[in-house]
């Protein structure tokens, strides 16, 4: 099957369907196959539990790589003519011209056959060695309706906000570190209760029966300015804004706050702290911070160790450079990825979070109004022994629920260092 050699570790493990279809390709009809690759490719995908499928051109041939967990795998190398002829396969299920790509194409297609309804978003672009395509798989999302199902223990801060109906609560985290997720579970807390609630998104994620979902539609005049406006007028006492990125959603957010009504979102932010500079460079001056910002969740996603093949043995040189870097002390044992069947060879399966709940106190909301920086807040944190995202970190590491190694990768011990 394959006629060139990236040196790169594969994972064909993860393309068993196709790899046999592979194997039996010429016995089969060719009106058959007409898009029958892409199709299996998808199955394997969905059955790795992918988020993402890369199909990478090379001068010599193409590899196919599975996003999985956040992390991608090198699965496949093809010919020229194999690789090409599957990326003409994907272009035809999302109606796009098959001939090579002049300029950057999307296009998506809806997938169930014999599976759940899938949604598949293609974007082809133009590179040096041919025509690259990364399709999104969009799959129904995994019931999780409560905070321990993703990773976050019983928080009493959390649960007294959700019953206060005041003040703003935000998702803090980079891109791909399950901020919206997190807000969807607590929507699913709120929904069994007497309250009324009411989301504004760009876009709806996923519809949640018994919530009032409303979709951004700028070509239609429907924006975060009057949408927000609509909202209030519907006597909610919740209020979801979904991401805030631009000063008019962060307005919206405080007028929604100052209103009397209990304010959800997320935000792009290293951290909990992170996010006072992040709406001070969306235009909020400090009193508006101080006066509406309740609390702020800071997350991170790690990869789960496979329970079937982890292990425990010393850490490594870098692990241990790292930790004593972050002034944690060493442990004499640590757990580790190994890598099995159950886990198709890689040695995590599977991911769970890792929090900050940073609950404002009237000593925050004062270092605010001065216009402290995030040092200053960060550090007078750090004295009255606020547990941040490397303390949930290290619980998890030695519970053998995830690995040190994961906590570099995600930037939990980098932000210690920077503390320390």
């Amino acid at each position: 099957m394959s006629e060139f050699n990236t040196g790169r570790k594969l994972h064909p493990n993860l393309l068993p369907q196709f790899t046999e279809l592979e194997e039996n390709l010429d016995d089969l009809d060719n009106k058959a196959t007409m898009t029958l690759e892409a199709e299996t490719i998808i199955r394997d995908a969905y059955q790795s539990k992918a988020t993402d499928i890369h199909i990478d051109p090379y001068t010599e041939g193409f590899l196919i790589r599975f996003r999985i967990d956040g992390m991608l795998h090198d699965c496949l190398q093809l010919s020229t003519e194999r690789g090409q002829r599957i990326t003409n396969q994907f272009k035809t299920l999302c109606n796009l011209n098959p001939l090579p790509s002049v300029k950057v194409e999307e296009g998506s297609f809806y997938f169930d056959q014999n599976e759940p309804h899938l949604d598949l978003r293609v974007t082809a672009v133009p590179c040096i060695s041919g025509v690259k395509l990364a399709i999104r798989v969009l799959a129904p999302p995994d019931a999780v309706t409560s905070l321990t199902q993703l990773g976050l223990e019983d928080s009493t801060d959390i649960r007294s906000w959700l019953d206060a109906t005041s003040g703003m609560l935000l998702v803090a985290g980079p891109t791909g570190s399950g901020k919206t997720t997190s807000l969807y579970v607590l929507l699913h807390l709120l929904k069994i209760s007497e309250a009324h609630v009411v989301t504004l998104e760009e876009p709806v994620e996923y519809q949640i029966p018994g919530i009032n979902q409303i979709q951004i539609d700028e070509d239609n005049g429907l924006d975060f300015e009057n949408g927000t406006e609509a909202m209030l007028r519907l006597d909610p006492d919740y209020v979801l804004l979904g991401e805030l990125r631009n000063q008019s959603s962060a307005v919206a957010a405080v007028n929604v706050a100052s209103s009397g009504r209990s304010l959800m979102g997320t935000l792009h932010s290293k951290d909990a702290v992170a996010t006072i500079s992040s709406l001070r460079n969306m235009g909020l001056d400090d009193y508006e911070i101080a006066a509406n910002l309740s609390i702020v969740i800071g997350q991170r996603l790690v990869r789960k160790l496979c329970p079937e093949c982890r292990a425990e043995e010393k850490p490594g040189k870098q692990v241990k450079l790292w930790l004593d870097a972050a002034g944690v002390k060493t442990p004499k044992k640590t757990w580790t990825a190994k890598g099995c069947e159950a886990c198709q060879h890689i040695g995590y399966k599977g991911r769970t979070g890792i929090f900050e709940v940073w609950r404002l106190t009237e000593e925050d909301r004062a270092r605010i109004i001065r216009n402290d920086d995030e040092f200053s807040i960060r550090r007078s944190l750090l004295d009255r022994n606020q547990l941040l995202m490397l303390d949930d970190g290290k619980n998890k590491v030695e519970e053998g629920i995830t690995s040190y190694e994961e906590l570099i990768r995600v930037g939990a011990l980098a932000a210690a260092i920077q503390n320390h």
